[in-house]
């Protein structure tokens, strides 16, 4: 397969809802930052995921999917920190998407730094655990699937 098998409308539309999804300003803002540099998101867009989704806008995919998980859990576990988990989704995909170092550069805020860069984790937090989680879960169903 060379691209995904959604359209990058569809995609780009569950983007906006996750990014809607996040309340707190300071974690909206630190994604939208992200979200406006041009360059950085038309790589974002169309990046192959090397991990598992290696066609185009398999980025992109894998972020909806992770971005509609962690909700899924939120539903059911409404005291995490939803907006520290759906900003690390998108931020983890420019992280792929463009490289570790500029993007642990450019990222300013300490709490998204510490989900997406794990060498960066003081105490355990559940927001850890559960984005380290649904990596894992959404990598074991797409590899299930491909069987």
């Amino acid at each position: 397969m060379d691209k995904t098998p959604y359209a990058e409308e569809f995609l780009l539309n569950q983007l906006e809802l996750i990014v809607k999804s996040i309340k707190k300003p300071v974690y909206k803002e630190e994604v939208n930052r992200f979200l406006k540099n041009e360059e950085w998101f038309n790589l974002f867009k169309i990046a192959k995921d090397k991990k598992s989704r290696n066609y185009k806008n398999g980025i992109l995919e894998r972020v909806t999917a992770l971005g509609s998980l962690a909700l899924c859990l939120y539903d059911n576990y409404p005291i995490i920190d939803i907006d520290l988990i759906l900003s690390a989704v998108v931020i983890a995909g420019f992280k792929d998407a463009i490289g570790k170092k500029p993007v642990y550069d450019y990222l300013k805020n300490d709490e998204i730094k510490s989900i997406v860069f794990k060498k960066s984790r003081k105490k355990p937090k559940v927001e850890y655990f559960l984005f380290d989680e649904i990596v894992k879960i959404d990598s074991r169903v797409y590899n299930y699937l491909l069987l």
